[in-house]
């Protein structure tokens, strides 16, 4: 892993400017929604318990909305890295 990750350093650094700033656009936002979900889950506690919580009623607008964000959240880092690993990239 670490000399993966050397190799990867390596190849950045020979990257233009241009190229660069929306590479990092793109590492920024997968670390902001990492981050969304990791605060959603110190303030709640799993996803499978707020989701069951909503589910089954009784819950406010906030803990809903903080689900579907959450999910969203979750999905999008995992899409980009399913993305990331096609063969087809």
């Amino acid at each position: 892993m670490a000399r993966l990750k050397e190799k990867v350093i390596e190849e950045i650094e020979l990257l233009p400017d241009d190229v660069l700033e929306p590479v990092l656009g793109f590492v920024e936002y997968l670390k902001a929604q990492r981050s969304r979900a990791q605060g959603l889950n110190a303030k709640y506690g799993s996803i499978e318990g707020l989701r069951s919580k909503v589910m089954k009623g009784g819950h406010s607008w906030e803990e809903e909305k903080d689900l579907f964000e959450w999910e969203a959240s979750l999905t999008e880092v995992e899409t980009m890295r399913k993305t990331l690993r096609s063969d087809d990239a």
